[in-house]
């Protein structure tokens, strides 16, 4: 299980017990092992950020309880990458954190955004031209600090070879560990690589219609399966149906 970086503070001297030094004492030194690791679990639950809710149930399990704090999670494919995003937002805004969404394809309708539950108030909307700007405005609004979620939409980037630089991606984890703060990169294929926790495929498995009046169909909905390709979080490969909304 991959865990977010967090502070470790060893309790006082005065609370664990002593080592004894002769050979005899091997139950005693092992009741002080256990007890100083049991200390440092519960030092380090109190110190994890809970993840950030996604939104879609589906998702938050493949994450291990949503968006880890302080890292990368990649989002690809054809279908499914907005609404995921609009998601996030909407969970983060609502328990009135802020977040940011840096849109490199123009592809935000604030008037949908908001019928999704996203609390524009709380959200700043930067639209840039390409991926390296994109990844320059992602490290200027994390330095900045009291950012929760940085969602960057990076869905046909006119210069995929610019975006998968390492040093960029290494600079913006660093970035979010610091920060605190949950990036989620939204695109057609993998960019960050390695340097995220977590990459889901979203597939497209076509749509649902339903009987309309006049002998018409109406679209229902579409299906979607979401893999996990890679991940630090859990074990790799599972793969669960998403049904999208119209």
């Amino acid at each position: 299980m991959f865990s977010q970086l967090a502070r470790l503070d060893l309790p006082p001297p005065s609370n664990l017990t002593g080592l004894p030094a002769d050979a005899d004492g091997a139950g005693s030194r092992q009741a002080a092992i256990s007890q100083l690791r049991q200390a440092c679990r519960s030092e380090l639950r109190v110190r994890t950020e809970p993840p950030i809710p996604t939104g879609c149930a589906v998702i938050d399990a493949a994450l291990q309880g949503g968006l880890p704090r302080g890292q990368i999670v990649e989002a690809v494919g054809k279908v499914g990458r907005l609404s995921l995003a609009l998601g996030a937002l909407a969970q983060v805004t609502q328990r009135r954190e802020l977040a940011v969404l840096i849109d490199g394809a123009d592809a935000l309708d604030p008037a949908g955004a908001a019928a999704q539950g996203v609390d524009l108030r709380r959200m700043l909307w930067t639209r840039v031209k390409n991926g390296s700007d994109a990844l320059r405005a992602a490290d200027l609004v994390l330095g900045a600090g009291g950012i929760s979620l940085v969602v960057l939409y990076l869905v046909a980037a006119p210069d995929p070879h610019q975006v998968t630089r390492a040093a960029l991606w290494s600079r913006l984890t660093l970035r979010a560990q610091r920060a605190k703060a949950a990036v989620l990169v939204c695109a057609d294929r993998p960019l960050a690589q390695s340097f995220a926790v977590a990459t889901l495929a979203v597939h497209d498995e076509g749509m649902r219609w339903q009987d309309a009046p006049g002998g018409r169909l109406q679209l229902r909905e579409r299906v979607a399966r979401i893999e996990v390709m890679r991940s630090r979080l859990g074990a790799p490969g599972d793969v669960q149906p998403w049904c999208l909304s119209k």
